[in-house]
């Protein structure tokens, strides 16, 4: 693997890939965490399912207030270890906030406050990332992923463990201690090594990068990148909402169990997704996407027919595969399309897309479960994702766009 500029291979390397990549799990480690208390916050201050979604919505809402002016940040001043380094340690807050507040709108005041700051990350490491490994794209935004997965996962099965020790509120702020931990070490990594250092080309000042930006976002095949990825969000967001609040309805409320369950969910993305990226560097993004896309909406469709825990527990971690796999593919066919000047930006768009339809789901998905029962929320995501096997049929394949 070769960088692109901004360093010589020997001096960068690996390294930068992988401390950002288990940076960027302490954050995923923050939200999943916080998708697994919902159940217990639901029954604690005696939610509906359309109450207990809204705090889902508030997290997307507040990532797509965040996306626009954190892509601009990055791709103006090229501020991406500062911007790394304060996203982790205000996640950190945010979760003890969560945890310490007694009232509905304190809580949704802090995970507001981890939203944002999940949102900052992303466009500061992937542009940096994307820049550092363009002849490997796919990969190394894959292992990029990879860390969200394993923080994902991990987070749920440490979270039922800490629960059932420590209440959920206890549980919540000890787990602020790894996006903490991370925020530290990632602060005292020598700058030599080039962690999220500026690896952006100039862009010629702010009025070339408004015209660059302008330009952007006037093409087509963007947006359908952006609502492809919208749909298959739908997908991610509902599952990682309902997930929990199913098996608390139809199957236990130990949280152990669902902990295993969420655990062997994101586990299975993260263990495939390394496979995906390198898999569409090779073949193309396309065809990766559509095998993606059918698996994932045929495991929605059969999810409420399951009645055996054992055969619940197989079919999420086959869904995990297909559902958090191809999140580095689409990341990687958006970035193919955008000068490296303008992919923090692009970034920004294409998760400032992903979180209004985000937005829209969880609340969406509590009404249709209040009216007619959670199994529904299920094919109603299904749906979602068949759209976006549609759009994904209508992009052309094409090469990668000259810098």
């Amino acid at each position: 693997m070769t960088v692109a500029h901004g360093g010589t291979p020997a001096a960068r390397g690996y390294a930068p890939l992988f401390i950002l990549a288990g940076s960027h799990g302490s954050l995923h480690w923050a939200v999943a965490t916080f998708y697994f208390m919902l159940p217990f916050i639901k029954e604690a201050f005696e939610l509906s399912y359309t109450q207990t979604g809204l705090f889902a919505t508030i997290i997307h809402a507040s990532s797509f207030i965040a996306n626009i002016p954190s892509g601009v940040i990055v791709d103006v001043t090229g501020r991406r270890r500062a911007c790394q380094i304060v996203s982790l340690a205000l996640a950190a807050v945010g979760m003890v906030g969560i945890g310490w507040a007694s009232q509905y709108w304190l809580i949704a005041c802090f995970v507001a406050v981890v939203a944002m700051m999940n949102t900052l990350w992303h466009p500061a490491a992937i542009s940096f990332l994307s820049a550092s490994y363009a002849d490997r794209r796919g990969l190394a935004l894959s292992f990029h992923t990879v860390g969200a997965s394993l923080g994902d996962a991990a987070a749920p099965l440490c979270a039922g463990v800490l629960v059932t020790l420590l209440g959920w509120p206890g549980a919540t702020m000890t787990s602020a201690v790894v996006p903490f931990v991370a925020a530290v070490l990632l602060f005292c990594v020598p700058a030599r090594m080039g962690v999220g250092d500026d690896a952006r080309t100039p862009g010629g000042g702010v009025r070339n990068y408004l015209a660059g930006l302008w330009e952007l976002v006037g093409r087509l095949e963007i947006w359908k990148i952006c609502l492809m990825s919208g749909f298959r969000g739908t997908a991610q967001t509902g599952l990682r909402t309902f997930l929990p609040l199913y098996f608390f309805a139809a199957f236990s409320e130990d949280p152990l169990w669902m902990g295993i369950l969420l655990t062997v969910l994101q586990a299975s993305g993260a263990v495939a997704t390394p496979f995906a990226g390198a898999l569409s560097d090779r073949i193309g993004r396309k065809p990766v996407l559509l095998i993606g896309f059918l698996g994932s909406a045929t495991v929605m469709l059969a999810l409420p027919w399951i009645d055996s825990l054992w055969v619940l527990v197989a079919a999420v971690g086959i869904g995990g595969v297909f559902v958090f796999a191809v999140r580095p593919v689409i990341q990687s066919w958006a970035l193919d399309m955008t000068p490296r000047q303008l992919s923090g930006s692009m970034v920004s768009l294409q998760f400032g897309t992903q979180s209004a339809f985000a937005m829209v789901v969880p609340v969406g998905g509590g009404l249709i479960a209040d009216i007619w029962g959670i199994e529904y929320v299920f094919y109603a995501l299904a749906g979602a994702i068949v759209i976006a096997i549609a759009i994904a049929g209508s992009i052309a394949e094409s090469g990668r766009r000259p810098d």
